[in-house]
């Protein structure tokens, strides 16, 4: 009966991280189709946006969707030590930083602890030992332990080596998503001279509804407005700028080369970090779906009403299906223009919705072509 039951939980699991239904028995059309991204991207000139565009997207984003970043945070490191000088088959260096980091709403900055109480967050780094010169930076967050992105014995919390590797959730994440859910191709990475880092959201606020919101309140005292108090989205987002301001002191690593990564829920927060900090270089996003690249209105897949029901504690309260005139998220791809992003996207993943992710990068053409810079590439939503 047990193993049955464990089965049972395993499958529920899985689809509830995936929408299986629509993820597996439907097919997204090559041809997307549904009105023009509202409102348009309309300014005279690049200065304009600077001075008013930007100003009003960032602030109908925060108000609407993601609530407000803190007005100030500060960062430190606490902790270093180099975890293997010989990793990955002689190929990278394994270091690890405890990160302190503190959000302030108002005069009182609030420090981040982790699940067991310690200050601040553990950020795990791969260095590429033949580096030509400064390392550029994949900057991940994933839905897996640190020791399982990063899978090496000396990580902090990593099981012994004869012990069985890998929790229940990230048994489910590669189950469903395959082998590089969790942890990417690294020795294919450091070849290309890139190094990696890593921190496990979940150490920053956790994912889950009642300790999650529960860690937001904390982080945002001093915050009055429950209706726009900031989600764990914006509070991930909020993470890779912690992690830039330690990298970045790093003569090492590219400090103007640091790319943005993550799939899915984390997904949506390296786009929405790259909105709010300029020092992101770039942002591969993965299935970003509802909250990240995909239009909120005229939609596929995951509505806004379903995944605020589902996720109460990513967005701010005021995202909800009566509240979504006057933006879209086609503005956070502006944002970020004219820095480079990849929306990935699959066939059969409506959940996620690739058409408005495409309608919404479509729309970020007026941007780039102010900047005189070439919008999605000529194939249609194949090349994107």
């Amino acid at each position: 009966m047990m193993p049955l039951l464990r089965s049972l939980a395993f499958i529920g699991a899985a689809a509830s991280l995936t929408g299986c239904v629509e993820a597996t028995l439907a097919w997204t059309s090559m041809k997307p189709r549904g009105p023009a991204a509202s409102p348009a991207l309309v300014y005279a000139n690049v200065g304009e946006w600077e001075s008013k565009g930007a100003a009003e997207a960032r602030e109908a984003l925060q108000s609407n969707v993601y609530g407000y970043f803190p007005e100030a945070s500060q960062s430190s490191i606490l902790e270093r030590r180099v975890v293997n000088p010989d990793a990955f088959n002689g190929k990278g260096v394994v270091e690890e930083y405890r990160v302190g980091a503190s959000a302030g709403f108002g005069d009182k900055p609030v420090a981040v602890t982790d699940g067991a109480g310690a200050d601040g967050f553990i950020l795990n780094i791969v260095l590429p030992k033949k580096a030509a010169g400064p390392a550029p930076v994949i900057l991940m967050e994933t839905f897996c332990p640190r020791w399982d992105t990063i899978p090496d014995p000396g990580v902090s919390g990593a099981p012994a080596p004869d012990e069985k590797r890998g929790g229940m959730m990230t048994n489910i994440a590669t189950f469903v998503f395959g082998r590089y859910i969790c942890s990417p191709p690294i020795e294919t990475i450091l070849d290309a001279g890139y190094a990696v880092a890593s921190i496990f959201p979940s150490e920053i606020v956790p994912d889950s509804d009642a300790e999650g919101l529960a860690a937001l309140r904390r982080l945002s005292e001093g915050y009055a407005d429950d209706e726009t108090r900031w989600g764990a989205i914006a509070a991930w987002a909020w993470g890779f700028s912690r992690v830039i301001d330690v990298l970045e002191q790093d003569e090492r690593l590219d400090k103007n080369a640091m790319i943005a990564f993550g799939h899915s829920r984390y997904a949506k927060a390296a786009l929405a970090a790259a909105a709010f900090d300029p020092r992101i270089d770039g942002v591969i996003a993965h299935q970003s779906g509802t909250g990240g690249a995909s239009l909120n209105v005229d939609k596929k897949g995951e509505s806004v009403k379903g995944i605020t029901k589902t996720y109460a504690h990513w967005f701010a309260r005021n995202y909800a299906e009566d509240n979504l005139d006057g933006y879209d998220q086609h503005m956070l791809l502006a944002l970020i223009a004219p820095r480079p992003i990849l929306l990935g996207n699959a066939r059969r993943d409506v959940w996620s919705d690739p058409n408005g992710a495409f309608r919404a990068a479509m729309a970020r053409r007026p941007r780039l072509r102010a900047l005189r810079r070439q919008g999605p590439r000529p194939g249609g939503s194949q090349a994107l």
